[in-house]
């Protein structure tokens, strides 16, 4: 049993249609297939506004999620004293990294440890020390202020960067495109 040939000349009309655009032009050029090591070359220079832009939003967005995550998490939570009752260490593949374990009372006196999740270096806070914090007591979750801030202060750090690489990325693209008008 023989199929019908399928009349693909719509499809080659809208794929006629579509090249035509400057926008779409400049888009085939930067990705269509290499043909020698010069022209991956050139290619790969091309693309890097585009790489810029990419990650400049992502970078951006991971920095502003960490200030809103280290705000957030101040605004909610009450400040007290804590004490380090443990500093765990462990060797990662760009060092030593520390975790430390905290310990507040409660106003009943209770004493409540947290661990966190996060592993940082350098060594934040040294066994025995009792440090400023935060406690958030209806999910347990308990940080010191140094961490917060060194967790603003990190997260501020990879949003301009990430800024940074997308308005040099944005802007070359849009100088690019005005001056091929």
């Amino acid at each position: 049993m023989l199929a019908a040939p399928l009349d693909l000349s719509p499809l080659i009309e809208i794929s006629q249609w579509t090249n035509t655009s400057p926008a779409m032009k400049e888009v085939g050029q930067v990705f269509s297939m290499p043909k020698s090591f010069s022209d991956l070359v050139i290619k790969s220079i091309r693309t890097l506004p585009y790489v810029a832009v990419l990650n400049g939003t992502i970078f951006a967005l991971i920095g502003l999620y960490m200030i809103w995550s280290a705000s957030a998490f101040s605004s909610r939570a009450v400040e007290t004293e804590l004490a380090v009752v443990l500093v765990e260490s462990k060797r990662s593949d760009n060092g030593q990294v520390y975790r430390p374990t905290f310990e507040a009372l409660t106003a009943q006196g209770e004493a409540r440890r947290y661990t966190g999740n996060t592993w940082v270096s350098p060594k934040p806070h040294s066994q025995g020390e009792v440090v400023q914090g935060l406690v958030d007591w209806s999910s347990g979750e308990i940080r010191s202020t140094s961490m917060i801030e060194w967790s603003k202060s990190f997260g501020r750090m990879i949003a301009f960067i990430g800024g940074v690489c997308f308005l040099l990325g944005a802007t070359y693209l849009w100088y690019k495109r005005r001056k091929q008008a």
